[in-house]
């Protein structure tokens, strides 16, 4: 049985993305399956290039706003996009996202 995984999220560094405004801290990954759990965090105005999510993706909105398509979705609000999905999400006030993924994201293109 594996053992338990604790991360304090608070003393890691925030990470660039390819993407101004938009960072990251890693909370956990799985190298055999790709799968992984992070803090996405949005600046205000950031947008995140468009992306195919193979294995699906979850995301909660733990502060701000982020604009998913032609909705916006504040605190509280809780997705999950399906194997195979493409979006670009961005934020106009800024936010701070927990996102889980089984499999590693692909880049298909700039947004």
């Amino acid at each position: 049985m594996a053992a338990s995984e604790y991360v304090d999220s608070n003393r890691q560094a925030w990470r660039d993305t390819p993407y101004a405004g938009v960072s990251w801290k890693k909370l956990r990954h799985d190298p055999a399956s790709g799968a992984s759990a992070v803090l996405l965090r949005f600046e205000p105005g950031a947008c995140y290039g468009a992306h195919r999510h193979p294995g699906g993706e979850q995301y909660f909105v733990l502060q701000g706003s982020v604009q998913d398509g032609a909705d916006s979705w504040g605190e509280g609000s809780f997705a999950w996009h399906p194997p195979g999905s493409v979006h670009a999400p961005r934020s106009e006030q800024g936010c701070l996202l927990f996102v889980s993924l089984p499999q590693p994201i692909e880049i298909v293109g700039e947004g």
